[in-house]
């Protein structure tokens, strides 16, 4: 499912990045023909890249609050809780073992 997400993202991308060349393309076109000044059509490449990045932050905003909403419905651990998790279960096998090893040290002492 997230090969889907990334190969989406990469061919939204892609789709930009073309659109952004072809504009400029025409833009110049335009300029070279005198009906853009060399500043208008700086402008309007400008503000097509700066509305693309905009958007393409948007959606990754997007895309981020729904999976981690969809985590929160179906209640899964995030990294931080795994981590704590991960201490706790160190920790724990310490004290294990260190009580294990008390206990054979007893059961060496009250063995004849």
């Amino acid at each position: 499912m997230l090969e889907t997400f990334k190969k989406g993202i990469l061919t939204g991308l892609g789709l930009i990045v073309v659109t952004a060349e072809e504009l400029e393309k025409k833009v110049n076109q335009l300029v070279e023909k005198g009906k853009l000044s060399t500043e208008e059509g700086e402008s309007i490449v400008r503000e097509f890249m700066q509305k693309s990045e905009d958007q393409q932050k948007d959606f990754q905003d997007w895309i981020l609050n729904t999976i981690k909403s969809g985590r929160e419905r179906l209640d899964l651990a995030g990294k931080e809780e795994l981590h704590d998790q991960e201490a706790r279960i160190s920790s724990l096998e310490d004290r294990v073992s260190t009580l294990e090893s008390l206990q054979m040290k007893e059961s060496k002492k009250d063995s004849p």
